[in-house]
């Protein structure tokens, strides 16, 4: 079973993504990316899927710092939004993520991608 986390300051997406992938997956739901750096000291996570626009610091920049650490460089991390699809692809490749899933979510279409990023 792979472990998940997803960070997004609306509870109602922490929520869906945790009722989407809760069978399958070991999912953990954070409100914001300061959270993330004991879970990643403490255990191995697979996916981390990160939303852009949060408040504060916005998850493309987590995901830069993340993806450059010691302890972050192993996971693969995927960037949703509500952002139109070309921002988004754009923001994923720049800071080296595994890949973009789109707001609002399908929950077959998330099924899918998480499947496919966890190859």
């Amino acid at each position: 079973m792979a472990k998940i986390i997803v960070i997004d300051d609306a509870e109602d997406a922490r929520e869906f993504v945790v009722r989407a992938l809760g069978d399958d997956h070991d999912v953990i739901a954070l409100e914001n990316w300061t959270q993330i750096k004991d879970y990643l000291i403490q255990e191995t996570i697979d996916l981390i899927l990160l939303d852009v626009n949060m408040p504060g610091f916005k998850g493309d920049k987590v995901a830069d710092l993340l993806l450059k650490s010691d302890q972050g460089k192993s996971v693969k991390i995927v960037l949703f939004s509500a952002l139109d699809e070309y921002t988004l692809r754009q923001k994923a490749q720049e800071v080296g993520a595994a890949g973009y899933i789109s707001k609002p979510f399908d929950e077959r279409l998330l099924k899918v991608r998480v499947r496919r990023y966890l190859r």
